[in-house]
């Protein structure tokens, strides 16, 4: 063997031994990465008592608004309260042109002074004649003609009173009043506008905010459950739910509780909803009449298995946890009530007491992989 065969030859081994080094490098840092252990918080399945609500959008209206709208036509002359303040039952709140109808009390008044007069004199009448037919003098025919006309005067005084008492109602009907405690809603007229009774605004609104209702909508499915869920019937529903909160939009929590106290038989047209009222007691005013809001239902479940939602993820709408065995990641699908609070499922089945299940960040695990629990 030559020199530079020699040389070549051990030039190839080398290169091999190298390349066979490289690789069992390579290898055994796969084999590090398979075993890998990371720590995680985890959670030992237990049951308990649980609360869940479930939240339905709702609208809110005062217990008896009132539309307020006038009774007779004319120009609005005079506006007696401020826009939005609280009145009582009865306070004047605008004044319509009396002019007119304080013209037609006065001829009324003239047709029945008119009236009397007539009358008095149809009464002398008839005792003169009734006189003369006593004596003979006149005969039946004299007396029913001044016995008729006394009836006639006796009816003209009468209608003449009620056209009175008409144009005394619609002079007071140029005063609109409140109908009710309350407070006013803004105005939508102004001094000089021309009103009357067939107007398609209304003047205004008053509205009793002290106890108000909210209406929801609730779906057939939803209702069905909750008859399911008390054992009861539609009709018994409202007394067997507990008490439900109020929230606003903006999250604040009305300090009384209410309760569900109707439920509509009608189904409505389009969207399958069922309308629901819950009534709330509202001395501090906090909702108002139009307002929108939030009804919370409380849902109460006894030996209820919940975990957080940190604690899952989602493969193709199905829910899965990484269940803790021998110290290795299992995933497992679980199943769950149709609804949650937003931060915590209610487990149905997939999960039994003493399963340890990773508590968060499910989603950075993989199926098999090694873990280590946190104290």
């Amino acid at each position: 063997m030559t020199k530079k065969t020699r040389y070549l030859m051990a030039f190839l081994a080398t290169l091999l031994l190298s390349g066979g080094v490289v690789y069992s490098c390579w290898d055994a840092d796969d084999e590090e990465d398979e075993d890998a252990v990371g720590e995680y918080r985890g959670l030992t399945i237990t049951t308990r008592e649980f609360t869940l609500f479930r939240a339905f959008t709702a609208l809110i209206e005062s217990e008896q608004p009132a539309d307020i709208r006038p009774q007779i036509a004319g120009r609005l002359t005079q506006i007696c309260v401020k826009e939005g303040a609280r009145v009582k039952k009865g306070q004047p709140l605008f004044v319509i042109d009396q002019v007119s109808y304080q013209a037609a009390v006065r001829n009324a008044e003239a047709r029945v002074n008119s009236a009397k007069a007539q009358l008095a004199t149809a009464r002398q009448t008839l005792e003169g004649k009734e006189e003369l037919f006593r004596q003979h003098v006149i005969g039946d025919f004299d007396l029913n003609k001044a016995r008729n006309e006394a009836t006639e005067a006796e009816a003209a005084l009468a209608e003449a009173k009620a056209d009175l008492a008409t144009a005394q109602n619609e002079l007071s009907y140029t005063i609109v009043r409140s109908p009710s405690d309350g407070v006013l809603s803004m105005f939508e007229y102004r001094v000089g506008e021309m009103v009357d009774p067939s107007i398609e605004t209304e003047m205004a609104t008053v509205t009793d905010p002290s106890h108000i209702h909210a209406y929801m909508g609730m779906s057939e499915k939803t209702l069905y459950d909750l008859t399911q869920y008390y054992q009861c019937g539609i009709d018994e529903l409202p007394d067997k739910l507990p008490d439900v909160t109020l929230t606003t939009y903006w999250g604040k929590e009305m300090e009384h509780k209410g309760r569900i106290d109707a439920i509509s038989g009608n189904v409505q047209n389009g969207t399958g909803t069922v309308v629901i009222r819950a009534s709330f007691d509202n001395p501090d005013g906090l909702f108002r009449n139009n307002s929108n809001g939030t009804v919370r239902v409380p849902y109460l479940i006894k030996d209820a298995i919940v975990i957080p939602q940190e604690a899952t993820f989602d493969i193709q709408n199905k829910i899965f946890v990484f269940k803790v065995i021998d110290g290795v990641a299992k995933a497992t699908p679980v199943e769950t009530m149709p609804y949650n609070d937003g931060r915590a499922y209610v487990v149905t089945s997939g999960l039994k007491t003493g399963d340890v299940i990773i508590a968060e960040g499910a989603g950075l695990l993989r199926d098999g992989q090694r873990v280590k629990l946190k104290n």
